[in-house]
């Protein structure tokens, strides 16, 4: 196999014959896998062009369903070989040996590797991690592997039309720019005004990324500047417009750039030739997004939580790390804990829930896997699923355990100085809305609060009705952005039956403790929701003047027509350029 990328072949070392032919198993499944992958992804382009939003869509959730198909199939195949020999673990030590002997030079080793784990985790049901079956340490990049092939660079003395003009110019569309020149002038300006404020001058080194990257709607190019010393993010978002293709708005900071890279976010179709590489130019501009975030960004969300493990294990190796309470009110499905220094939250579901939940533990897994592979449009949290997790007993302190163990004992076992998960999901740790609004200065408390009303309205038009609109679940992200987090109610908004309350016809009815109307299953009043949508006072009525709108059946119907229509809606993780808008 050639170092320079993804081939058919490995090259094995001494093994014995049926691990060979299992390892190569493995590594066809693998290259399988990339090769729908990688199709999907190229199809990016063409949907932005042709303005395809539909099937986009499509394609993403397509997307998402490879890595199990042929994590499958590799399983299947290593046992139809192995047989007998299945669980034999000095032959899959060799096997492991053999396999890593054969990615060397890849640039996509790491893949691999976690390819190679997936399988290995799912024949043995590992707990924890096993050093003789599987790979825990990341694997050395090629040599050559600079990234320097992944970008255009130009240097200039000045950021001007030319210079814009022809980074947009490099990409090869099928479809005109609407209005170049003009894109271009304009940038060019806005791209100036953002250097000019900070300290650093003289010439500028551009790196702008050869791959596009899709989302949604747009299409968004990523550089980044390079001046005195300084490094500077540049993402350029386009949008297909019914005239061609226009720029709609310059991002020049870590925040815009690491909202628009947000966790709530569904995942990029980027091309990726040197993953690990492509990760390190965007940490180069995203410098406090970690790791496993940026590969999920980019597609490859296994991998993702494959670093997220890495960095979590490495974090709870320091005698001092403890997990901790989640602050925030109780659940009555989930039991919630976080690892403060490491900004993460673990949910356990519950062992029973408490009236007047009615679900089961299918279902609410089932809640989670429908976010995984909905358009999440910047409003709901990623969670990655863990399963088999083995912890430090000291890192719990006694209380949180005894907690864990009386309300999940059927998931949560202790084993001597282990503490076993048998499954949780992790997620970023946000701030719950009710704590957030109840601290925050009140312009900043009213802002957020009507970015509250902009969430619900964002899910609603991705076809997402989140239930239960409590504050305490959604929460408030570190860039101010509000999400759900709260999975519970979630269903398809098309599926709602959004009424009025019928007036009562006698006073019995009238003050009756109990409907005195038949409602569904998928009944919905929104006339209800002005009870616990905001508390009483400045912030309620600022809400209600902004989303007000909300308590009215016409508003949900009214989407639900659009969603009927087959609109996909925009929703933008950046804010739009007056300039470039064009209305």
């Amino acid at each position: 196999m050639s170092a320079s990328g993804r081939g058919s072949t490995l090259n094995l070392p001494a093994c014995p014959e049926i691990g060979n032919r299992a390892v190569g198993a493995i590594h066809a499944a693998y290259e399988r896998h990339h090769a729908g992958f990688d199709e999907i992804t190229r199809r990016a382009r063409e949907r932005f062009e042709r303005r395809d939003w539909v099937g986009a869509q499509a394609d993403g959730t397509a997307r998402l369903a490879l890595y199990r198909t042929h994590v499958d199939g590799a399983v299947a195949d290593v046992r139809d070989i192995l047989q007998d020999a299945v669980m034999e673990r000095t032959l899959w030590a060799a096997m492991r040996a053999c396999h890593a002997q054969g990615i060397v030079g890849r640039h996509d080793a790491e893949l691999a590797q976690t390819f190679f784990n997936s399988v290995t985790r799912r024949v043995f049901s590992t707990v924890g991690v096993d050093a003789a079956v599987e790979y825990l340490d990341p694997s050395p990049a090629p040599a050559e592997a600079d990234g320097a092939g992944l970008y255009h660079r130009d240097q200039a003395d000045a950021v001007d039309a030319g210079l814009v003009r022809r980074i947009l110019e490099r990409i090869p569309w099928s479809v005109p720019y609407a209005s170049l020149e003009r894109d271009a002038t304009i940038v060019a300006r806005l791209m100036n005004e953002a250097l000019d404020a900070r300290p650093e001058r003289g010439p500028i080194e551009l790196d702008v990324l050869r791959e596009v990257f899709y989302r949604n709607k747009g299409a968004y190019v990523i550089g980044r500047l390079r001046r005195g010393g300084a490094t500077v993010p540049l993402v350029l978002p386009l949008l297909r417009a019914g005239r061609g293709i226009v720029v709609d708005a310059v991002l020049m900071t870590q925040n815009e750039v690491s909202i628009v890279f947000g966790f709530s976010w569904s995942y990029f179709r980027v091309g990726a030739p040197q993953p690990r590489a492509l990760v390190e130019f965007l940490s180069s501009i995203m410098p406090l997004k970690r790791v496993n975030e940026l590969y999920n960004g980019i597609g490859y969300n296994k991998h993702g939580k494959t670093e997220l493990f890495r960095s979590l294990m490495a974090h709870l190796a320091d005698p001092g790390a403890r997990f901790a309470f989640a602050e925030g009110d109780e659940g009555m499905v989930m039991v919630v804990f976080t690892l403060p220094e490491h900004n993460l939250m673990f949910k356990i579901i519950r062992d029973s829930f408490g009236a007047p939940k009615n679900t089961t533990r299918q279902a609410v897994m089932d809640k989670y896997h429908f976010v995984f592979v909905r358009d999440r449009v910047g409003r709901l949290a990623d969670a990655q699923e863990f399963e088999h997790m083995e912890f430090p007993r000291r890192c719990f302190p006694s209380d949180l355990l005894a907690y864990l163990l009386a309300a999940a004992a059927q998931t949560v076992r202790v084993e001597g100085d282990r503490v076993v998960v048998r499954h949780v999901y992790t997620e970023r740790r946000v701030t719950p809305l009710n704590l957030f609004l109840r601290d925050a200065d009140p312009e900043v408390a009213c802002e957020t609060v009507l970015d509250y009303g902009n969430a619900i309205k964002d899910l609603a038009a991705a076809d997402i009705f989140t239930g239960d609109m409590l504050l305490k679940n959604f929460g408030v992200t570190r860039n101010g952005r509000v999400i759900c987090y709260d999975y519970d109610e979630l269903c398809l908004l098309s599926e709602c039956r959004f009424r009025r309350i019928p007036p009562p016809t006698t006073i019995e009815e009238e003050f009756a403790a109990e409907p005195w109307f038949f409602v569904g299953e998928q009944d919905v009043f929104p006339e209800e929701f002005s009870a616990f949508l905001v508390p009483p006072g400045e912030l309620r009525d600022s809400f209600l003047a902004a989303h007000g709108d909300l308590l009215d059946v016409e508003f949900w119907q009214g989407v639900q027509r659009r969603l009927a229509a087959g609109e996909v809606v925009d929703v933008f993780p950046y804010r739009r350029s007056a300039l470039l808008r064009r209305e």
